[in-house]
């Protein structure tokens, strides 16, 4: 097992705490118990960490903040519902922990070593695009309504932010791509931990999420941090009870916060859901006024549509700088293009980065991209052997949610023959609208 060098004073996870429950800011990770300011009498230290028979540096309880992190969130722990490693949710009991392991859904981040996106189980449905010219509504172009199914088993991943023992498939790369500032190489090499990215004592942002991730340069490496931070909105969680961190989504978020509410919605099954969740619930049935209506929305796991998806890109930005294409508050190699024009035709001034896809606010990075681990197949000629920035080829699918390069398909159809109320791939046939 490769041991993770960047430990976080209190890792991620308790190793015998099951009285609480498992939420991003809760269980053993609250903020106002960890910072003092609720009570001076906090449990969820003794999780994590021994005064004087620690395990590991920091005084962690396991040798590694790897190991300690798996013990509860693994393929074999049992401390929390979320199995990062085969990229599920299991339904949790009273206290927070599995309840007989009985699958909630499948994670929106898939899995370190095994997910279960659909990657070859997608589904397209073509809608008009209406616009408004001199009061008359006319018909601005084609649009898709694209879904990406839920396996009802894992596969191995075949690309991962984070290689673990049994990710078999996985070519560890240890590049923070685009990091830095322009024209200052493909990206640093870095090494990182779950404490990277999460704040194992919590912050109340969404997911636990550092505002500044930190990974650590190895020898020979410069890795740029961020000058301002990224707060991800999290809605509040009143009811203390276990977070939803499936794909299974209602509108807005809001009515699937919970894992209670996911597994109440009517014809439960966990295989519901969207992978690809650029608009929620999918529905193919609805055009660009519903849209703007209320008829569907853009993707808001947080439950605050309003600010999810500019924020996320904002926060992967802090690391993989020069993949932007607004500006970033402290960001110096994020590009502002003008007026009526886009990042696929005015040149960056990168020499590697030079022309990017749009990455503004209903376009956000976790609608091509997984955050653990993908599954999806890249057997393609062109696809497999698709370089990396540096120039180094891998079989990878870059965390991508399609196999091949069908991300590009859910959303382009480059010949223009495509007419609305069109279903692809052909002879397919959609799933039932209105399923979350």
């Amino acid at each position: 097992m490769r041991r993770w060098t960047l430990l976080l004073a209190g890792a991620a996870l308790w190793l015998f705490l099951a009285a609480m429950p498992a939420l991003a800011d809760g269980g053993p990770h609250m903020a106002a118990n960890n910072s003092g300011s609720s009570t001076l009498t906090a449990d969820g230290c003794a999780g994590c960490h021994r005064a004087h028979t620690a395990q590991g540096p920091l005084l962690l309880a396991a040798s590694d903040e790897e190991a300690l992190c798996l013990s509860c969130h693994g393929a074999t722990g049992a401390g929390a519902a979320t199995n990062v490693e085969l990229g599920v949710q299991y339904i949790a009991a009273n206290d927070g922990t599995p309840a007989n392991n009985a699958v909630l859904g499948a994670l929106r981040g898939g899995g370190f070593i095994e997910a279960r996106i659909g990657s070859n189980s997608v589904y397209r449905v073509a809608y008009n695009r209406w616009s408004t010219v001199a009061g008359v509504r006319v018909i601005a172009g084609t649009s898709f309504r694209t879904k990406v199914s839920v396996r009802t088993t894992g596969q191995n991943v075949t690309s991962a932010h984070l290689k673990l023992v049994g990710a078999t498939g996985v070519t560890a790369t240890d590049k923070a791509w685009g990091n830095g500032a322009l024209n200052s190489g493909a990206g640093p090499t870095v090494e990182m931990g779950c404490a990277t990215c999460h704040n194992p004592h919590g912050n109340s942002s969404y997911r636990i999420l550092n505002p500044i991730p930190s990974p650590t340069a190895v020898t020979g490496s410069t890795f740029t941090p961020a000058a301002v931070g990224v707060s991800v909105t999290d809605a509040a969680n009143p009811t203390n009870a276990t977070r939803n961190y499936t794909v299974i989504q209602t509108i807005n978020g809001t009515g699937t916060l919970l894992a209670s509410q996911v597994a109440a919605l009517p014809n439960y099954v966990n295989t519901m859901g969207d992978y690809l969740h650029r608009s929620v619930p999918w529905d193919p049935q609805v055009d660009y006024v519903a849209d703007v209506s209320g008829g569907t929305a853009n993707d808001a796991p947080n439950g605050v549509a309003a600010s999810f998806n500019g924020q996320i890109n904002a926060w992967c930005a802090t690391c993989h700088s020069r993949y932007t294409t607004s500006v970033v508050a402290g960001n110096a190699s994020a590009i502002a293009y003008p007026s009526g024009s886009g990042p696929y035709n005015v040149a960056s001034g990168d020499a590697i980065f030079k022309y990017r896809h749009s990455t503004t606010s209903n376009k956000p990075c976790t609608t091509c991209h997984v955050a653990h681990g993908s599954n999806a197949q890249m057997p393609g000629d062109f696809s497999k052997v698709f370089p990396y920035p540096d120039g180094t080829t891998a079989a990878s699918s870059r965390l991508l949610k399609i196999d091949n390069r069908g991300t590009c398909q859910a959303c382009h159809d480059p010949t223009g023959t495509i007419t609305a109320g069109t279903v692809s791939p052909s002879g397919a046939s959609a799933p039932v609208p209105y399923v979350p």
